[in-house]
């Protein structure tokens, strides 16, 4: 008995052994398959990915490994990004396209399947975006940078030149009215879609006026236009005061033209002008090319990842962030968008030695700092960009806009002590700016409102770029030989969502 006992005991134990090894025999052979199938289904979506740029198909097949793959573009005018290629017809991306979705179904082993749903960015920008000193601004502006030297574009709003500001370039207000302030002085053209006004004293124009509105000027404290005027409007030079004002070029209105005793007005006067104002570019061009640039912490390359990021903002870390940027190397992409805490950088006495990028996410303020002395290392034109990442794409109006994540609060940045003239330094907030500025420096401004910004220097735009988050943003609308319109630029972006079933 006890041999019949300890043999059926045996056997139990032989059976149960045996059931768990086919068990993991076939639990491994359905995981093979669905390995497999998973890979195969990458494989179909790289298939297509590589064929983004021409894109002369949407559907692929492939049978080592086996995969069935499909392109599904999402359309403009949302902003929003979808989970999955529901609802959705396959085609190739176009420049109103906001994201692409590629479905991929892998077959592995024992017809075991997997289907992903892989969402991309599909990005549409021109290869030469102007840039300028500001690109976009929502509602009113009044400079808040004493001198600017580079093209200025107000998207939306009216503008006003604050009292002595200076600005070396052309001003293209593409919705709302131009004032000139006292001592306001524009070395360029004006382009206003509204009226261009001014009562205040000596404003100097050292190019032409057109508008789609009326010009309404005082000889107040010797006005000088050093240019034409062409209005769809009335053009009205008033007098104000003794003291003699100018006007150098012609005058040419599609309603009347006055001009008061105390101006000198040598040109041609041509009121009842059968034509309206000549804008080059168009105002719907400028429109379409200056839109607001969605950027995040995504699409800048290989993120530093040598010690924990966030630890750089803390009190004498080591290494700082400062010791990093003078260090030469590749780009530095510091990405502070896990931290916690608000984005506080301090750059004092660096000397930069690599392109560098910070970026904070957009619950938090952004406080950025630059005094003592910083040099580009051996003239290098290095680039450092402080980004505080949009918080959504969402469109409006059928185009992309500044969404700050903070509660509206204007990101902070000062910037004193000495800056070398080749260094790019670029400020991009959808939060907008407040801060003081007693350095000159050179890069780009991006934000949506420095209406609390304030500055006694010079600031210089220099054009910049980052491949593939933006392509180069540039100062001048126009060149030598006319307007920079430069290329559109269509890609993918870089993987923002997946599914797997």
């Amino acid at each position: 008995m006890t041999i019949v006992i300890v043999m059926l005991v045996g056997f139990v134990i032989a059976s149960l052994i045996a059931a768990s090894v086919l068990f993991t025999i076939r639990a491994n052979a359905t995981n093979k398959g669905q390995t497999q199938a998973f890979i195969a289904a990458e494989s179909g979506r790289d298939v297509a990915m590589a064929t983004m740029a021409s894109c002369s198909a949407t559907h692929f097949t492939g049978t080592d490994p086996t995969y069935d793959t499909t392109i599904y573009p999402y359309p403009d005018n949302t902003g929003d990004r979808p989970t999955s290629s529901n609802g959705l017809t396959a085609g190739c991306p176009t420049s109103s396209t906001d994201y692409v979705v590629i479905k991929s179904t892998g077959t592995g082993t024992g017809g075991s399947t997997v289907t992903i749903d892989s969402v991309y960015p599909w990005q549409v920008t021109y290869s030469q975006q102007p840039g300028g000193v500001v690109t976009y601004f929502s509602g009113g502006f009044t400079a808040g940078v004493a001198h600017y030297t580079g093209d200025l574009v107000l998207r939306d709003g009216n503008w006003a030149c604050n009292i002595d500001g200076t600005l070396t370039g052309d001003l293209y207000v593409l919705e709302g009215t131009t004032s000139l302030s006292n001592n306001c002085v524009i070395n360029g053209d004006i382009w206003s879609n509204g009226n261009v006004t001014s009562n205040s004293q000596a404003p100097k124009v050292y190019g032409d006026i057109t508008t789609n509105g009326y010009v309404s000027i005082s000889s107040n404290g010797g006005a000088l236009i050093d240019g034409s005027i062409s209005a769809k409007g009335n053009i009205n030079l008033s007098d104000q005061g003794s003291t003699q004002a100018s006007i150098t070029g012609s005058l040419t209105s599609r309603n009347s033209v006055t001009v008061g005793t105390t101006w000198t007005a040598p040109g041609t006067r041509t009121p009842n002008s059968p034509s309206d104002p000549v804008f080059d570019p168009t105002l719907t061009w400028l429109k379409a090319a200056t839109k607001w640039i969605d950027l995040d912490n995504t699409n800048w390359g290989a993120k530093y990842t040598a010690t924990p990021v966030c630890n750089l903002l803390n009190n004498n870390p080591s290494p700082s962030i400062g010791s990093l940027v003078s260090t030469a190397g590749g780009p530095l992409v510091l990405d502070f968008t896990a931290c916690t805490s608000a984005v506080k950088i301090s750059l004092s006495n660096v000397n930069v030695k690599r392109d560098v990028v910070m970026i904070a996410k957009p619950s938090v303020r952004m406080e950025v700092a630059l005094s003592g002395t910083i040099t580009d290392d051996a003239a290098a034109k290095h680039q450092v960009l402080f980004v505080h990442s949009d918080s959504s794409r969402a469109y409006t109006n059928g185009e992309p806009v500044p969404n700050c994540g903070n509660g509206n609060q204007n990101d902070k940045f000062d910037v004193s002590g000495s800056i070398s003239s080749t260094l790019r330094v670029m400020i991009y907030s959808a939060c907008g700016l407040t801060g003081t500025a007693t350095s000159s420096f050179s890069g780009q401004f991006y934000t949506n409102d420095t209406t609390h910004m304030h500055a006694d220097a010079t600031y210089t735009c220099a054009s910049m770029s980052w491949s593939p988050a933006f392509d180069q943003l540039g100062c001048k609308i126009k060149g030598e030989g006319g307007v920079i319109e430069g290329s559109l630029v269509q890609r993918i972006g870089e993987l923002v969502y997946q599914t797997e079933r």
